[in-house]
């Protein structure tokens, strides 16, 4: 009996992580609270710059099963990919100036579930409206970035935006090379790749997106879904002194 019970509880637990592709209401997630610096990931401080190819990040729960830890993870976490990038010494100022591509989990048409939006913008309709990064989360927002050539951003980021029209979905799945079944439906013209998905949450896409141009895993623990923190977390965004892989702002 154990069993069905066990499948049950982790059913639940898996679609609570949808939640971390999600736009919660203001009342829903308190706004993030300071953490001593040592305590967090390694990152610079402070943003006034987003390239194309930036990854923007939220950290997630830590309770969910095979999460990485992020110390200031409090809220439900998101994960989005910027398109065109912008200068601005205003945080709110240089988000609505940027277009990014995301995997939404909201009751929203197909249309919009990977949609195309700016950073920042407030609407009365869901589909239209992005406050996944706004002030609430002051302090507790991620800039990941890759040091990639751009011939290699622009791949990254047409593999994004080739999703378009897909679902989202917490029970999205990895895909790697080399899938025997995968590589039937590409046969069958079913997919475009071995990449291919009509599924996506929001770390996901962007994981699946990096992984198939440039193969590297930027999931820190490679577990079987890659939340929000396994990104923040990655070795691959450790600031060097030439380099600013991780900045917090």
């Amino acid at each position: 009996m154990w069993k069905p019970r066990a499948k049950k509880l982790m059913n639940i637990i898996i679609l609570l992580t949808v939640l971390a592709c999600n736009n919660m209401q203001k009342n829903q997630i308190p706004a993030a609270l300071p953490s001593a610096s040592g305590d967090l990931p390694q990152a610079t401080e402070g943003i006034t710059e987003l390239k194309r190819g930036d990854i923007l990040v939220r950290p997630n729960l830590n309770l969910f099963p095979g999460t990485s830890i992020v110390p200031s993870g409090m809220g439900f976490g998101h994960a989005a990919l910027v398109v065109t990038g912008y200068r601005h010494t205003h945080v709110d100022s240089l988000l609505a100036g940027v277009q990014i591509i995301e995997s939404i989990a909201r009751d929203v048409s197909t249309d919009y579930q990977i949609r195309e939006i700016s950073g920042l913008v407030k609407s009365r309709f869901d589909a239209l409206n992005n406050d996944n990064f706004d002030g609430r989360y002051a302090g507790n927002r991620y800039r990941l970035r890759l040091n990639l050539p751009e011939a290699q951003i622009d791949s990254i980021l047409h593999f994004a935006q080739a999703q378009k029209g897909d679902r989202s979905a917490w029970n999205a799945s990895k895909a790697f090379p080399g899938n025997s079944f995968n590589d039937s439906l590409v046969r069958l013209g079913l997919r475009q790749n071995w990449a291919d998905n009509d599924t996506w949450y929001c770390s996901h896409l962007v994981w699946q997106s990096v992984f198939y141009v440039t193969g590297k895993d930027i999931d820190v623990n490679e577990g079987y879904m890659v939340y929000p923190n396994d990104l923040i977390n990655a070795d691959i965004f450790d600031n060097t002194p030439t380099f600013s892989g991780r900045m917090r702002f």
